[in-house]
């Protein structure tokens, strides 16, 4: 079964609209047009119409839409600076303005497969003094409810760990197969849950955060869902919170919500 472009324009503008995620005429003609023809297969549907109908009232299905047009494209220890800045700078600075009974709470959105979220708690185990000062929590969100299932089962390509040190490989894996599985330490250690960043009801019911990482999201979406996101971000975050973004990724000046800072090699936004 063909699909046009007409209907593509269409299934595209609902994902834009529900998700913030936009996809450009070259990458929905190629690419996503593949994968969207091969989920309307799958699902035994005759024609784009039907499909259609059934994606905007059958929540499983929409999900299944938004598992294929989702990006996952990540690996442990990625962008290995900010978890540094991350641990020598913010961790002390929070420990020292948070009640000592406060838990510090960070956020992954979106987590992918949770290779961001590992890391984290690997470097704040590896540094050993505020861990066994005071709790973390650590959470990652995701609208790829399949990416969610491989972050909860935290089994992981050689590719995946290829940045990683052989001494953390082996004393945060189990080597199985040519697959290497996440220690059930480090697993206990953190949390995932479907969730999609538009949704505000949602995002506001996770609670407050000391430190929000969102890298590499916000490149796939337009100038208005950005400002969207980040304000739901600034509403998350705690006072004097921490908003870290991909290396390529900037908040635009006239969005005069974060402070921009420079701390190790690291820009990062903080909450006034």
């Amino acid at each position: 079964m063909d699909v046009s472009s007409q209907q593509l324009k269409k299934l595209r503008d609902f994902i834009q609209i529900n998700t913030g995620i936009f996809i450009d005429d070259d990458k929905l003609n190629s690419i996503y047009k593949r994968k969207i023809k091969e989920l309307i297969t799958k699902n035994n549907y005759k024609d784009f119409d039907a499909f259609y109908r059934d994606v905007l009232r059958n929540q499983s299905l929409r999900q299944e839409l938004y598992n294929a047009v989702t990006v996952n494209e990540t690996y442990f220890f990625r962008e290995e600076y900010q978890f540094k800045t991350l641990v020598k700078y913010i961790i002390p600075e929070l420990d020292k303005i948070r009640p000592p009974t406060e838990p510090i709470n960070i956020l992954s959105a979106p987590c992918s497969t949770g290779e961001e979220v590992y890391s984290i708690a690997i470097y704040i185990m590896e540094e050993g003094h505020y861990i066994k000062k005071r709790d973390f929590m650590l959470l990652g969100i995701d609208i790829d409810s399949e990416a969610i299932r491989k972050a909860k089962e935290g089994i992981y390509s050689e590719r995946s760990v290829s940045k990683l040190p052989q001494h953390i490989k082996e004393k945060y894996f189990k080597k199985i197969g040519n697959q290497y599985q996440v220690i059930d330490q480090l697993r206990k250690a953190v949390s995932f849950k479907v969730v999609n960043v538009m949704d505000k009801h949602t995002m506001k019911r996770l609670g407050k955060f000391d430190v929000i990482f969102s890298r590499n999201m916000l490149i796939y979406f337009n100038e208005i869902h950005r400002r969207e996101i980040l304000s739901t971000f600034y509403n998350m975050l705690k006072p004097a919170g921490y908003l870290f973004l991909g290396h390529a990724e900037r908040i635009p000046p006239s969005l005069k919500l974060f402070k921009q800072i420079k701390l190790g090699e690291s820009f990062v936004y903080k909450k006034e």
